[in-house]
């Protein structure tokens, strides 16, 4: 991977909405994001990981913790060699350096109580998100789609947003209720040889089997061919299910 992490910030403070850069003044803004991966630790399994979220959950809303997080269980997978996903995510950048000053001075007798339940050790990872098509308010429990893109050799990631964009409103038209994203990797993800995540959200199975029925016999697969297709090569998705532990206006 060639791209340079000046072109993705450069392109994600000018908080892109598919048109030029001058336009974009009150477009979407990129905000971050983080992923572990985690293991139960011995003898530990999902009933306790939900005494500990219940517990987290407290703390944050007493703390006025300015943060969504999510459990994430891999379903359909190839390779994933974790038990369980912890996604968070922030309003903006500010919002996410005063909540790690706060937890890394204030949060350690919590966060002695994630570490009996887990070991997230092995894999911690930052990303800015951009929103292709997405609720304004905080995503809630169900099924989560994530894909590796790789930008084909002339194309940048301003070309990629505007396809999907393009792609997404055409599959929204067709009656899709997926939400979309974009997550631009930042910190901890070593060498990679991808360029971005696309992440598809649902709120259940049945909705993403309507939009899988839109995709594959409802035409949308060749919308694909001319947008996203042209620009990107993305592998096929893992399949998350996922719970919501609180959003940002808890």
């Amino acid at each position: 991977m060639n791209k340079t992490l000046v072109s993705i910030l450069t392109f994600l403070v000018a908080a892109t909405c598919g048109v030029s850069v001058h336009a974009q003044q009150s477009g979407p803004r990129a905000a971050p994001v983080d992923f572990r991966a985690c293991d139960y630790q011995s003898g530990k399994g999902a009933k306790d990981l939900q005494k500990v979220v219940e517990r987290f959950r407290t703390y944050a809303n007493e703390n006025k913790f300015n943060y969504a997080a999510w459990i994430m269980v891999p379903q359909f997978q190839n390779g994933q060699n974790y038990d369980v996903g912890w996604l968070g995510a922030w309003p903006n950048s500010e919002a996410f350096g005063v909540s790690m000053e706060r937890w890394m001075s204030e949060g350690a007798e919590m966060a002695a109580a994630f570490d009996a339940v887990l070991d997230c050790s092995a894999r911690h990872e930052m990303a800015l998100w951009v929103p292709i098509n997405a609720p304004r308010s905080t995503p809630e429990s169900g099924v989560l789609m994530i894909s590796q893109c790789t930008l084909h050799d002339g194309q940048s990631t301003e070309d990629a947003y505007r396809a999907h964009v393009e792609m997404g409103d055409h599959m929204r038209g067709l009656g899709s209720m997926a939400s979309s994203w974009l997550f631009y990797p930042m910190l901890g993800t070593g060498d990679i040889d991808y360029d971005y995540y696309h992440a598809v959200a649902f709120y259940r199975y049945s909705d993403m089997g309507a939009a899988i029925e839109l995709y594959a016999n409802g035409g949308g697969y060749k919308k694909a061919r001319e947008t996203v297709e042209k620009v990107a090569h993305c592998s096929a998705p893992t399949v998350f299910d996922v719970t919501s532990v609180r959003a940002f206006d808890e």
